[in-house]
């Protein structure tokens, strides 16, 4: 296979819901379908695992499930939903296949951003279907040439989880050569997918299933309304989001990219916690009596495993809350709020990161059979906490400076 044979899977369209259907979905309805369809995740992990793509099967039932309309507003056929009703709803998925899910966060998630572009984008993405599937792509940017009416935009970006399946892809683009004297402005330029091209990079130790390759785009011309110039979406609602009621929106852009990407990291802990303590009444250790469950170590390992993790999710929780909260607030008001959310959710995902290890490291060598879906989940929260959101460093110098009362080191933020 050569770097450019993957190719983007673009849907036919053919499996949105009806919207009478949508308006019934709500947090418990849409629990019990990713609920359901878990046990399809699971079983075609290790499938999707050596195609390095989601299952076409599984994101067909992703889609059916309704997952991913749940960051699309109301007033166009979505949920608008709220944090918790996200996290409920992703978790089940996380627990199976965490490279799956992966990629289903993130392109839900970006329903969000796109509700930030024009309405004249919002109408064109989102008038003739109930959502899009879109990965984001932000590094290195992408280059976008003023036109008239739009842009031409090329670029290579890396990290393009979703694009497997995508219809579209939102990029971060620089709007102008840069120069000496100051950096140029940045946009998202929202692509169809169709325009642009899939290079198989996603060669990886974990998180294969997500699909993760780079986009490429070649001097692709995106018209004005596809790009959006006004970035005050990092403080949460900008003038187009504004027109949609539902508090989900005027989340802060930085801190729900972060959301989004530690839920499946707590899933995918969840799911590792759950196959631990079912093993542990008939798992027998050579060169111990008995099983394995009977040992106080086991017992002791299992107990921290499950209060971390627990803990995590209480924590991202109540983060996310206090984000939609902090919407309301100028720019300078939210900046310290915004350097704790991403410790918080840095927190989190090592929380998780070391209850895996935790567990891990007490369950013999078995677990690492590939065979063994243990070691499939252990891999990928290994890959997902090392996304730069997670850095832990970083999130507590950030965090620490600005308790201080000094100025941040990144506006990135």
């Amino acid at each position: 296979m050569t770097e450019h044979d993957f190719k983007v899977r673009i849907p036919a369209g053919d499996d949105f819901l009806d919207p009478a259907e949508v308006a019934t979905l709500d947090a418990s309805t849409l629990r019990a379908r990713t609920e359901a369809i878990a046990p399809l995740l699971r079983e075609r992990a290790a499938n999707a695992e050596r195609l390095r793509r989601p299952d076409p099967e599984v994101w067909s039932a992703i889609r059916r499930s309704g997952f991913f309309y749940l960051f699309v507003p109301r007033a166009f056929g979505g949920l608008g939903a709220d944090p918790d009703t996200f996290i409920d709803a992703a978790l089940p998925l996380a627990k199976a296949d965490p490279g799956t899910a992966w990629s289903a966060c993130f392109v839900a998630g970006h329903n969000q951003v796109i509700a930030h572009f024009p309405e004249a984008a919002q109408q064109e993405v989102w008038g003739t279907s109930g959502y899009v599937i879109a990965p984001q792509v932000s590094m290195p940017p992408g280059m976008a040439k003023r036109v008239e009416c739009g842009y031409r935009i090329s670029g290579s970006w890396s990290w393009g989880s979703g694009i497997m399946d995508a219809d579209y892809v939102v990029a971060v683009v620089m709007l102008g050569p840069p120069t000496p004297e100051a950096p140029p402005p940045m946009g998202l330029a929202l692509i169809r997918a169709s325009e642009v091209t899939s290079r198989d990079t996603w060669h990886v130790a974990g998180l294969a299933s997500s699909g993760s390759n780079d986009v490429i785009a070649d001097d692709v011309f995106v018209p004005d309304h596809r790009v959006l110039t006004d970035l005050t979406l990092f403080t949460g609602h900008n003038e187009y989001s504004r027109f949609h009621e539902e508090p989900i929106f005027g989340f802060p852009a930085i801190p729900f990219s972060s959301f989004i990407a530690v839920v499946p990291i707590l899933g995918a802990a969840m799911g590792l916690l759950d196959l631990y303590r079912e093993a542990l009444p008939s798992r027998i250790v050579k060169g111990r009596q008995g099983q394995l469950g009977e040992n106080a170590a086991a017992q002791v390992r299992l107990a921290r495993a499950d209060v971390m993790i627990d803990t995590a999710e209480q924590l991202i929780r109540a983060a996310a809350r206090r984000a939609l909260a902090a919407s309301s607030l100028a720019n300078g008001e939210q900046m310290p709020i915004r350097a704790r959310l991403r410790m918080e959710f840095a927190y989190a995902a090592q929380l998780c990161r070391d209850a895996a290890r935790l567990i891990a490291d007490g369950s013999g060598s078995s677990i690492y059979r590939n065979d063994n879906p243990f070691q499939r989940l252990l891999r990928d929260i290994s890959v997902m906490s090392s996304h730069v959101a997670f850095d832990m460093d970083a999130a507590a110098e950030l965090h620490g400076r600005v308790l201080l009362g000094m100025p941040p080191t990144t506006m990135i933020l």
